[in-house]
């Protein structure tokens, strides 16, 4: 009986593990290439274009340069993880040695870059209600501390994300008491990662990364699609078109964010101390993260007549005009260089 349970058990994991490496293969190695290339692009766009004139008059523009150098970062990590997966598949130990050296660097900087995503979007959809809403007071002291807000949250980011890089260690395998290759090492929850104080700051990173910023999202979100109602006067406008496309951003981040969140704080679910099972769902919402980070530009481009302006106006160059020159201007202009010359001196 025992026999049949081990063999049943050992067949599971065995689907388990070729449904996992599958979703491995199609997100890592197709989806999140095919989503990152123009993703990057188009942010490095907005940043360009956020940085212009044509943009800086309106408030929201310093909250999404920050939000688009953000998600450039983030989209910059997790083509890192392809290129790691593409140099496996060719080469599977010196891509494994390479995965371990960059997993807990790239674990940290997906962190912090998931928690300014996640309060830089919650600002600027609080800057959005308070513009909304007419409050002239409150958006004055919103516009003159944009920028300290925003370094603030960077600042804090960095702060709390600390913790997560102490989370695993590389722990050498060992065979007949002799220590194997780096390639053949493991990344194993380290002490402090498997204790109840780290699971007591996991929950907390979940609640303020994406549970909290979701939830007041929602309301938020809610909020500006009444007041932008109310206010027929603006309909059409490029401020009303500018919230239209916030609003759109700010319901893919909660579409995206919220399960991401809600498998680590309600499962516990982490990814390389998980079963197969696991690690498939977590690629999967993980995609959905780096899909988040992608959908700005086009977001942006297909709403707001302002941006699309300074898209093509950031193309667009001017042409010279050269008319051809004939014997006669020649002499024409050996005729006023010396008139020219007697103005110059007088």
């Amino acid at each position: 009986m025992n026999i049949e349970i081990n063999q049943t058990t050992i067949i599971n994991n065995d689907y388990d593990k070729e449904v996992f490496e599958s979703i491995q293969i199609i997100c890592g190695l197709y989806l999140i290439p095919i989503v990152c290339v123009p993703g990057l692009i188009g942010n490095i766009l907005c940043i360009i274009i956020f940085i212009t004139n044509s943009m800086q008059r309106f408030l929201t523009t310093q909250f999404l340069l920050f939000l688009a150098i953000t998600d450039v970062i983030k989209l910059s990590n997790d083509l890192l993880y392809s290129i790691v997966l593409i140099i496996q598949a060719l080469n599977q130990q010196y891509g494994k040695k390479l995965f371990l050296i960059l997993y807990r660097y790239c674990h940290y900087i997906n962190t912090v870059s998931t928690l300014c995503a996640a309060w830089l979007t919650l600002i600027v959809a609080i800057e959005r209600y308070v513009l909304c809403s007419a409050n002239n007071r409150k958006r004055a002291i919103v516009q003159k501390n944009s920028r300290i807000i925003c370094y603030l949250i960077i600042f804090c980011s960095l702060i709390l994300a600390l913790p997560v890089s102490f989370r695993y260690e590389i722990v050498p395998l060992s065979t007949n008491n002799q220590t194997l290759n780096n390639s053949d090492s493991l990344v194993n929850l380290s002490k402090f990662g498997s204790s109840r104080l780290f699971r007591a700051y996991s929950i907390t990173i979940d609640l303020i990364r994406a549970i909290i910023p979701s939830l007041l999202l929602f309301y938020l979100n809610a909020r500006i699609i009444y007041l932008l109602y109310r206010m027929k006067s603006s309909a059409g406008t490029a401020f009303s078109r500018l919230t239209i496309s916030l609003i759109i951003i700010i319901g893919c981040f909660i579409c995206c964010y919220f399960p991401d969140a809600l498998l680590s704080l309600i499962l516990n679910m982490g990814y390389i101390n998980e079963s197969y099972q696991k690690r498939a769902i977590r690629e999967i919402t993980d995609f959905f993260v780096t899909f988040n980070s992608a959908i700005n530009f086009p977001v942006y481009f297909s709403i707001s007549y302002t941006f699309q302006r300074s898209v093509l106006r950031l193309f667009k160059r001017k042409g010279k005009t050269y008319s051809t020159t004939t014997y006669d201007d020649v002499i024409l202009r050996q005729q006023q260089q010396p008139l020219n010359n007697i103005r110059n001196i007088v």
